[in-house]
């Protein structure tokens, strides 16, 4: 049974889908491309916006720095009405906080956008710690996060479980010796996490909860 929880965000805990599709939709506009090209973008949500954009438009002749420069341009701080929690994950975390379940965040997300959008939900308090790619060398699917999370907390990786919605969440904590649970809510398929042999995958949040329930008492 693990003791401790790591949480991706995006795609797990935050519906951040339509937020970032703006993101991209302006960002496509102002280099003149087509809106077809943001289904691979969307397909690489999981890993760090720049090395998105590296996979996405090196083999299109695009400079990363240009479409990075346009990605950031967009103003995502006025349009936190795009973002919400998904269904039940507030009153979630209120439980497994209750319970005394120490939490965590391991996210693609940079810390300053992540620190907006967690005041944004009043989900401070949460997570004992969060860990950015501004924080560590090699961010997803590198394990260098859940090693960090695992020494702030002084566990092994087998106290604590990874949950989050794409292989590279999955990847990660495998290299890391961590378990791992998916949802299928967020950004990728059953058939691709279940590649990565998680130890369950769940459909929403109120399975989530139960399984949760099961590997963390």
């Amino acid at each position: 049974m693990m003791k401790y929880i790591a949480w991706d965000f995006d795609g797990t805990l935050a519906d951040s889908r339509p937020l970032i599709r703006a993101g991209m939709s302006h960002a496509l506009k102002a280099l003149g491309l087509p809106e077809t090209v943001a289904i691979d973008w969307l397909a690489c949500v999981g890993l760090p916006v720049e090395e998105g954009i590296i996979k996405t438009f090196t083999p299109l002749g695009l400079k990363v720095e240009d479409v990075v420069k346009a990605y950031r341009s967009y103003p995502y701080a006025e349009h936190l009405d795009l973002l919400h929690p998904f269904k039940g994950a507030h009153s979630l975390l209120v439980e497994l906080q209750a319970r005394g379940i120490p939490m965590s965040l391991a996210t693609s997300k940079r810390r300053v956008p992540l620190e907006r959008e967690l005041k944004r939900f009043g989900w401070e308090s949460f997570f004992d710690i969060y860990v950015t790619p501004d924080d560590v060398q090699a961010p997803k699917p590198n394990p260098e996060s859940l090693n960090l999370i695992t020494r702030h907390f002084g566990c092994a990786p087998t106290d604590i479980v990874m949950v989050g919605d794409t292989t590279y969440d999955l990847l990660m904590a495998q290299q890391a010796g961590v378990p791992s649970i998916a949802v299928t809510y967020g950004f990728q398929t059953r058939e691709q996490l279940n590649h990565e042999r998680p130890l369950a995958i769940v459909n929403s949040i109120e399975d989530l909860r139960d399984v949760l329930r099961a590997y963390v008492p």
